[in-house]
C-alpha cells in the first residue's frame, strides 16, 4: 500500500514539474510588473473628446476660425509649472557631469573613458557615487576651467561659467524610419536614425529686461533664478528647445533609477501637444472660455480667479506683481 502511494505522489510531482502551459498559448510568464505610482507633482487626465478651438462666446473670432471635435488619450501633466528649483536640478546635473568628466581624467573613481577592451567611450561612463569636493585644493585646480576667467568675474566672485552648461543627448527619428519601405526597413542601419543634440540649458535670465524694456526689472534679472526666495516660482527664460532637452533628461533620470531596480522603463516625458494643453486647461468643460465655468474673471468676492495681467497699469489685484508661487 505504501509503495503505491509513493508511486502516485511521485507521478503527481513529476507532472507538476513539467510545462505549466500544458502546450497551450498563455504568453510569457513572470513578466515584471508594469504598475507605477502616479509621478510626484503630476495629475492624471483621463481620455476623452472635446470641442477644440474658439468657443461660442468668442463671436468675433469664430468667423475666422472653426472648431472641431478631437479625441485625446489619457496622459499625465504636471500640476503646476516647472519651478526654478526643479529646473535647477537639471542645471546642477549638467554641471556635475562636466565636473566628473574632468575629475575622471585624474581619478578612476569618477568614471572611465575606455571599455574593457581599451576602446574609447564617447561620452564616458561616469560614477555618480563619490561626492565632488568643490573646495578641495586639488579639485579647485582641476575644475578651474568650469569657472569664469578672472577678467570676467564681478567682485572677484568665483562662479560657474554658465556658457559651458551644455547638455548632449540623442534622439531616434522614428518618423523617418516609418517612411522607409517595409522591405528595406529590415536592413536599415539604426545608426542612420540617431541624431545628436547639444543644447545650452541655462535659462536666459535677461528676458526680464529684454521683454519689458521700460520696466525696472534688473533685480529680477539678477536674483530670480538663483535666489532661494524664488525656488518655488515658475522658471522663466527657457525656450522650447531647452524645454525639450529638460524632458529628455527627466526621462533618462527616472529610467536610470528604474534600471538600477531592474524595473521596466517609464513612458517618455514630453511637452504637451496643442490638443492636450487645451483639453487639460478646459478642466472637463466643453465650449467654456475658462476652466472655472462662466465668462467672468472674478469670483463672487471680487477676487481674480487666475494670475495674469488684469488691468491697465494696475497689475497687483490678482495677488502678484510678477509671477507667483506655483
Amino acid at each position: 500500500m505504501k509503495k503505491w502511494i509513493f508511486i502516485l505522489l511521485a507521478a503527481v510531482l513529476f507532472a507538476g514539474c513539467g510545462r505549466g502551459d500544458r502546450g497551450h498559448l498563455i504568453g510569457v510568464q513572470d513578466r515584471p510588473s508594469a504598475v507605477y505610482a502616479d509621478p510626484p507633482g503630476m495629475v492624471y487626465v483621463p481620455m476623452g473628446s472635446f470641442t477644440m478651438g474658439p468657443s461660442d462666446q468668442d463671436i468675433a473670432y469664430s468667423h475666422d476660425a472653426r472648431s472641431w471635435t478631437v479625441s485625446v488619450p489619457a496622459f499625465y501633466m504636471d500640476e503646476t509649472e516647472i519651478t526654478n528649483n526643479q529646473y535647477r536640478q537639471f542645471v546642477y546635473w549638467v554641471r556635475d557631469s562636466l565636473a566628473r568628466s574632468l575629475l575622471a581624467d585624474f581619478d578612476d573613481n569618477f568614471g572611465f573613458f575606455e571599455d574593457e577592451f581599451g576602446m574609447p567611450l564617447d561620452p564616458p561612463i561616469l560614477n555618480w557615487q563619490p561626492r565632488i569636493r568643490w573646495d578641495g585644493e586639488e579639485e579647485r585646480d582641476i575644475l578651474s576651467e568650469l569657472y569664469l576667467p578672472e577678467d570676467e568675474r564681478f567682485f572677484r566672485r568665483r562662479e560657474i561659467d554658465t556658457r559651458q552648461l551644455i547638455y548632449r543627448y540623442y534622439t531616434i527619428d522614428l518618423r523617418r524610419a516609418a517612411s522607409v519601405d517595409p522591405v528595406e526597413r529590415r536592413n536599415l542601419n539604426r545608426a542612420e536614425l540617431v541624431a545628436e543634440h547639444t543644447e545650452h540649458i541655462y535659462p536666459d535670465t535677461l528676458v526680464w529686461i529684454s521683454d519689458f524694456t521700460y520696466s525696472y526689472n534688473e533685480p529680477m534679472a539678477k536674483q530670480y533664478f538663483w535666489h532661494p526666495s524664488f525656488d518655488h516660482y515658475p522658471v522663466v527664460g527657457v525656450n522650447w528647445v531647452q524645454a525639450r532637452a529638460f524632458n529628455v533628461w527627466r526621462t533618462q533620470y527616472l529610467n536610470s533609477y528604474l534600471a538600477s531596480r531592474n524595473r521596466p522603463f517609464a513612458m517618455d516625458f514630453d511637452l504637451p501637444s496643442e490638443a492636450q494643453w487645451e483639453y487639460a486647461a478646459r478642466g472637463g468643460l466643453d465650449l467654456s472660455p475658462y476652466p472655472w465655468g462662466g465668462p467672468y474673471l472674478r469670483n463672487a468676492e471680487g477676487c481674480f480667479l487666475a494670475n495674469f495681467k488684469p488691468l491697465r497699469g494696475n497689475y497687483t489685484d490678482d495677488g502678484g506683481l510678477y509671477t507667483v508661487i506655483v
